[in-house]
């Protein structure tokens, strides 16, 4: 499989699964490692994660919180697609551990 195809498969996937259910962030940090490839560092799956998840606000995912409320889902953070990946991407620099990164948001369709 070329990248090309292994970027496209990624994305793809993360798109459906954020269409049908609430995805968390963890799915989608394990795309960005496969689509940094072997050997990259931390800074390299951050570039890829952003860029998965520009592509994914592109195609209508938005960004959010799940809400704590019984039968509510994604809470959507109603910001500017530049102001969405700038928090993001300072959650995920101060973030050590990267089963922290669940808590920086969820991508969904609310």
């Amino acid at each position: 499989m070329t990248e090309r195809e292994l970027c496209n498969d990624e994305f793809s996937y993360l798109v459906q699964y954020a269409r049908m259910a609430p995805l968390h962030f963890t799915p989608l940090w394990d795309a960005a490692e496969k689509m940094a490839g072997p050997g990259a560092d931390e800074g390299d799956v951050r570039e890829s994660a952003l860029r998965l998840i520009s592509d994914m606000i592109d195609n209508g995912i938005r960004v959010g919180d799940m809400s704590a409320r019984e039968g509510e889902g994604l809470l959507p953070w109603n910001l500017p697609k530049e102001d969405v990946l700038a928090r993001i991407s300072s959650e995920m620099q101060r973030t050590d551990d990267p089963l922290d990164l669940v808590d920086i948001c969820w991508f969904g369709v609310p």
